[in-house]
């Protein structure tokens, strides 16, 4: 089966699809996230946009860190 005229077949269409779903939701998160002040939210989008999958990975391992929700007294 070839996917009209791009000549990829199911499974390639699959390998494409799932990258593809992760990178967009990751993006999404970046612009939804209440936690990010407009500067990391500016970057973490350049990130993103400039380094692709890596840096959609990148957001989710240092970016998304939902610890800044309560405040630290020490």
């Amino acid at each position: 089966m070839n996917l009209l005229f791009i000549n990829i077949g199911g499974l390639e269409f699959i390998v494409l699809l799932i990258p593809s779903i992760f990178y967009l939701y990751s993006f999404y998160k970046v612009i939804v996230d209440k936690y990010l002040s407009p500067n990391e939210r500016l970057m973490w989008i350049i990130v993103i946009l400039i380094f692709n999958l890596i840096g959609a990975i990148a957001y989710w391992i240092w970016g998304n860190n939902k610890k800044r929700v309560g405040s630290s007294r020490f």
